[in-house]
């Protein structure tokens, strides 16, 4: 068992319920791989006490934590400050604080949509230079297409369901990085015209997700061989349009490692100068190194 003592430096992961989260297995795990005197701990304030519960967290002096449901789009004002991406999506799913000073400035930022990034990368996808789609215009499309012109995609289009949501959402990016070409949108119905000047798409939606298992949100035939295929819709089964990518001759991307990755990235802003050990963290999680 671990020794918990005096100086075991606290972190937490906020959310309501919160009981499910392998968060705590997968960073205990590396802080027991790396000697480090430090315990994850999930808990469960209730939604109206979440103010109390950043107060405590202050108080007794915790190192970092991560937020979720239903606390993400409403952390940020108890915090002290939010990064760029935290601004635009309106999310927080990880507290750290300014240089690692305890006690100092609590900041808020989301490190979800890197752990999308990350594990394109681990499976040799590079983002820079690419022309991508992003199906969605929800906070996990906001957030994804945030990270992708960062990280220098040379085109984006949102595709989208909702004309007005997909255009308010391709707006925003474009006046966010005036500097990159405008963001494109397109409905469902007409991802045809786009087809062709792919090299990445990317799930954003819940489809797919259990219970709706048998459900993508693309017909297999506007599947083309030359595309990479990434899904962040995570079920212990491939989802349908990675089954379906893979028989068009797609290389594909599932979201089995996507919470490693945000969690080794929180574990950054949480430990200055440190890094996280993330095959420990897939051991942790189930995953085999590969994934």
């Amino acid at each position: 068992m671990k020794k918990i003592d005096g100086r075991t430096q606290l972190l937490a992961i906020f959310g309501n319920p919160v009981g499910h989260s392998k968060s705590p297995c997968m960073h205990n795990a590396v802080f027991e791989k790396l000697g480090m005197n430090a315990a994850y701990v999930p808990l469960s304030p209730e939604p109206a006490d979440l103010g109390k519960a950043i107060q405590g967290f202050r108080a007794m002096k915790f190192v970092g934590a991560n937020v979720t449901i239903p606390f993400k789009e409403k952390v940020g004002e108890f915090l002290d400050g939010l990064s760029d991406i935290s601004k635009f999506t309106g999310s927080v799913n990880t507290l750290y604080w300014e240089n690692g000073e305890v006690g100092g400035k609590l900041l808020g930022t989301t490190t979800d949509p890197y752990g999308a990034l990350c594990d394109l990368e681990e499976h040799g996808v590079t983002v820079k230079g690419s022309r991508v789609a992003i199906l969605g215009n929800g906070g996990a499309a906001r957030a994804i297409a945030y990270a992708m012109l960062v990280e220098g995609a040379s085109k984006l289009t949102i595709v989208s369901r909702n004309a007005e949501r997909g255009m308010e959402l391709a707006d925003a990016l474009s006046k966010a990085f005036p500097d990159k070409p405008a963001v494109g949108c397109v409905l469902f119905a007409e991802f045809a015209k786009i087809r062709d000047d792919l090299d990445l798409v990317l799930n954003a939606t819940s489809v797919g997700m259990t219970p709706n298992v048998d459900a993508s949100p693309l017909s297999k035939e506007m599947l083309s061989s030359k595309f990479t295929v990434c899904d962040i819709v995570y079920n212990p089964k491939e989802t349908k349009l990675l089954r379906e990518a893979k028989e068009a001759g797609c290389k594909v991307v599932s979201g089995s490692a996507m919470l490693v990755h945000q969690g080794a990235k929180s574990f950054e802003f949480w430990f200055p100068g440190k890094k996280s050990d993330v095959n420990e963290m897939k051991t942790a999680m189930g995953l085999s190194e590969g994934e």
